[in-house]
């Protein structure tokens, strides 16, 4: 209509399947195109046809690009377009800059509905006319709220001056479209950026929410997929009762030679495209059936603008897609059944290979896949991990530790030498089983003893070593890649530096230069001060060693160990494997061997001070009640139960830990010094330095990004108002700092220290997020803590993916109901804050406070690491 206004001529495709859209484009050559995302699609497979077929030419890919593109623009399209505009449905970022580059204009962004008369937004802005108003309204099942923060976001409603009055005798049809206000519901998720201007977010039902309780945004997938040269149309299909996604495929039989096997191009594509725009492993299809006639207006299966009509597909293929489904599980329990009974007569390579295929539910031709391929790589994480394992285990009949899975340096050929090396070895390495009971639910500290972990002649021998002198002049460190270990790591660089002494690292890596490289990765954060700080004390201070924890010798070879017994005079053991899900069985290997490990270098030659970090968990009894700083662990708690409750199997392995060196204190006056954290925050000076992956942090991310807090995180009084509560937490710097000065002073004894922040000051969470409303971030206290936390776990579920895997969505069972306040810790730590106090440790020789600008600092640190916006509302990279 508008170019018959201005006086010009409008054209239409001369057959309704578009079949000679592209003869009627070159016969009209028209000055402008109105697109929809399907013939974009198709231009783009023109363009792959005509660059392959002359993909053989000598001479540069860009120039080729270029002339390709000058050749279409002129003789395929007329070589008149000075405007152009794509609309019905968002393209993706990729296909948009290619029109724009094949077109040599820009291409605007159309957006409207046929029962609107057209257009709604051109380039996100509204138009006026025949927009006469517009609202959004909560999407809560989504997550998207006008409340929202930095934008209002929801389902956009509209008012226009040719809206229709209805659908033509379907009056129940026409009660759904229109709201109480005479408003018509587009179905469209927008977030409104400013006045009048309005970005695209979701369509309301076309987001699915798998069985491990992942949302995907499936017509944003179909989008990225679509740049596939082999695919013509993809429907996306899920369901809630499914951890992954299917697919139907309509094929580009144009790209795909007839002697080609489809199926197996298409399938080598999306896992390209998933690489490429680092999809999740969810985010792939597993599998897909294959259409060769293509979805049409014709057929049910588009609309009149040629968008998926979702009902009608599922209606189609969802029976076919139900028994894909079922296939593939069937299939998977095959794989498994065959292989336990061919397993032993495979190479053991062979045999990792078709685990790992058959645990992640890949198609059997990947068992042929490298050697080197890493488990977490192939889409693995913990969880499929400990069932990749146990099914060794049930293979090999030999303990297969998830450490072993998901090592930095682990790969399929690594895991095939670990059975082998068991399969071989007639040594007596300690497991879970040979301590335990292969089917122990309880854990005995009576059946922690060294005996069981270390050979009678160390025991023996150390009976005759001397006791330590306190000059420390080498210092072991493990864990220094951790979140506390690259601040231990620092504050000893910089004590041993004042004395011309070494710091000695343990780090898994494939070599001593790989296993430094990823202390240099925790190190640079992006504070240029920390990392040059840090490289001159290390060019001089700093040894690094490439070692396993749960291996014997720690993993390194004869000499070396033998020059560690000989030349270390204190061990500072940080590392553990920290994993909050996997269960103590899992953890017994690295965190419970390899504690007994270091025992066994602290008793070799000579005596060498251990600094043992502990966690807090470990003071929890079952009566309630907590282990006080004087208390024998292996009397105040006797035995856990191996339950599968959230991080039991952490604190049990290190509670395990404690109990062994009780043991070796008593056995041979080993001198020890445990430190109990609870939570380690933020670098108070660092930028950039922050645990991401703790609870606190994942809360401020959290409540920054959703804007809603409860009104409080406790307990309200009989008035119902806040009370006065206290939260535990101690900077990074300063619990670094607490347990290196007073763990480097330990020369006998057994120390225990709860490393906690006790003061009954009324700083709490309740208190952060008046530091950060006064901070200037928008956050909204909703009243009913009910309603917060369903808003607040909706409004989770919609951010942007690497917001959302960094949110407190996997532990908001935490937060499940409001805390009980309390006056200061519940935990006894006055040895702790007496002993801070006499070592003169911290700006105030005391256990600090929390104040507002370590709270202020986690919002720049989270913007440095690209997780919040910055000011000025641009996303730091």
């Amino acid at each position: 209509i508008a170019t018959l206004a201005s006086g010009g001529i409008g054209y239409f495709a001369a057959k309704s399947d578009m079949s000679t859209l592209f003869d009627d484009i070159g016969l009209v050559r028209p000055t402008a195109l109105n697109l929809v995302p399907r013939v974009c699609d198709l231009m783009f497979r023109r363009y792959r046809k005509e660059l392959d077929q002359r993909s053989a030419e000598e001479g540069n890919a860009d120039q080729l690009d270029d002339e390709v593109k000058a050749e279409l623009r002129q003789d395929f399209l007329g070589g008149r377009v000075v405007s152009a505009m794509c609309g019905s449905a968002p393209l993706s970022r990729q296909m948009h800059a290619f029109m724009e580059s094949l077109l040599d204009v820009a291409v605007a962004d159309g957006y409207g509905a046929t029962e609107t008369g057209g257009g709604i937004l051109r380039n996100g802005r509204i138009r006026r006319p025949p927009v006469t108003e517009y609202k959004l309204v909560d999407v809560p099942e989504l997550g998207y709220f006008t409340t929202d923060k930095p934008h209002p976001r929801g389902e956009l409603y509209v008012k226009a001056s040719m809206v229709i009055p209805g659908y033509f005798k379907h009056p129940e049809l026409s009660a759904q479209i229109f709201d109480e206000e005479g408003f018509y519901k587009t179905g469209d998720v927008m977030a409104e950026v400013g006045p009048d201007h309005l970005v695209y977010l979701d369509r309301r039902n076309n987001v699915i929410k798998l069985s491990q309780g992942e949302f995907v945004a499936v017509s944003q997938l179909e989008a990225t997929y679509s740049t596939s040269p082999y695919i013509r149309q993809i429907f996306l299909h899920g369901s809630s009762d499914q951890p992954f996604l299917l697919a139907v495929i309509v094929p580009n039989l144009h790209a795909i030679d007839s002697q080609s096997d489809a199926h197996a191009l298409i399938a080598e594509s999306l896992q390209q495209i998933g690489a490429e725009n680092h999809l999740n492993a969810y985010e792939i299809p597993r599998d897909f059936l294959l259409e060769y006639q293509p979805f049409t207006r014709d057929n049910g299966l588009l609309s009149g603008v040629g968008k998926l009509l979702r009902p009608a597909l599922r209606a189609r293929y969802g029976e076919r897609l139900d028994e894909l489904y079922a296939d593939i599980a069937a299939g998977q329990e095959n794989q498994i059944d065959q292989l336990r009974a061919a397993a032993r007569d495979l190479p053991t390579i062979d045999t990792v290979r078709r685990a790992a295929v058959a645990t992640l539910g890949r198609d059997a031709a990947e068992a042929g896949m490298p050697a080197d391929a890493k488990f977490i790589e192939l889409g693995g994480d913990s969880l499929s991990a400990f069932s990749f394992g146990s099914l060794l285990e049930q293979i090999y009949h030999v303990d297969v530790p998830v450490q072993t899975i998901v090592s930095p340096t682990a790969t399929l050929a690594t895991i095939a030498r670990y059975i082998d090396g068991e399969l071989d070895s007639t040594s007596t390495r300690p497991t879970f089983a040979s301590v335990h009971g292969r089917d122990a639910t309880v854990a005995r500290a009576a059946d922690l003893t060294l005996d069981k972990f270390l050979g009678p002649g160390t025991l023996a021998a150390s009976g005759e070593l001397s006791a330590p002198t306190g000059t420390v002049n080498t210092v072991l460190l493990t864990g220094a890649n951790g979140y506390l270990g690259r601040f231990l790591c620092l504050g000893w660089l910089e004590r041993l530096a004042k004395t011309g002494g070494t710091l000695i690292c343990i780090v898994r890596g494939a070599d001593p230069v790989a296993a430094r490289q990823r202390i240099e990765a925790a190190i640079d954060s992006g504070d240029l001060e920390m990392s040059r700080h840090f490289r001159a004390l290390a060019a001089n201070h700093l040894k690094v060693i490439a070692g396993d924890l749960g291996a014997d010798n720690l993993g390194v070879d004869t000499a070396t160990w033998n020059r560690l017994a000989e030349s270390v005079d204190l061990i500072v053991h940080a590392a553990a494997m920290v994993n909050h899900v996997l269960p103590y069985s899992q953890l017994f290997g690295p965190n419970v061997v390899g504690t007994a490990e270091i025992i066994k270098l602290a008793i070799t030659k000579r005596f060498k001070p251990i600094t043992y970090l502990s966690t807090v968990a470990v003071t929890a009894l079952p009566d309630g009640s907590f282990l006080g700083e004087d208390v024998d662990v292996r009397e105040a708690s006797q035995s856990r139960s191996l339950d599968t409750s959230y991080a039991s199997g952490y604190a049990t392995s290190k509670w395990a830990g404690e109990v062994l060196l009780r043991n070796a204190n008593d056995l041979c006056g080993l001198p020890v010094g445990v430190f109990r954290s609870d939570m380690i925050l933020a670098h108070s000076r660092y930028s950039g330095q922050v645990n991401v992956t703790d609870m606190f942090t994942r809360l401020i991310l959290s409540l920054l990004t959703t804007g809603i807090a409860p009104r409080s995180f406790y307990q309200l009084d009989a008035d119902g108002n806040r009370q006065r509560a206290h939260y535990d937490g101690l900077p990074a710097d300063f619990t670094a700092e607490a347990i290196t000065t007073l763990g480097g002073h330990i020369t006998d004894g057994y120390w225990t220290y709860n490393v906690l922040n006790t003061h009954d000051d009324g700083i709490s969470l309740d208190t952060f997020v008046d530091w950060l409303i006064a901070g200037g971030r928008h956050i909204e206290r909703i009243d009913d803590y009910g309603e917060w936390l369903s808003r607040f776990e909706a409004a989770m579920k919609a951010l942007p993916e690497n917001q959302r895997k960094n949110s407190l969505l996997p532990l908001l069972n935490a937060y499940a109901r409001p805390a009980v306040p309390l006056a200061g810790s519940h935990l006894p730590a006055e040895k702790f804050r007496a002993a801070v106090q006499s070592a003169g440790i911290g700006s105030s020789n005391d256990v600090p406070h929390l104040t507002e600008s370590l709270i202020d600092k986690y919002v720049s640190d989270l913007q440095q690491l690209g997780l919040l916006e910055s000011p000025a509302g641009a996303h730091v990279a």
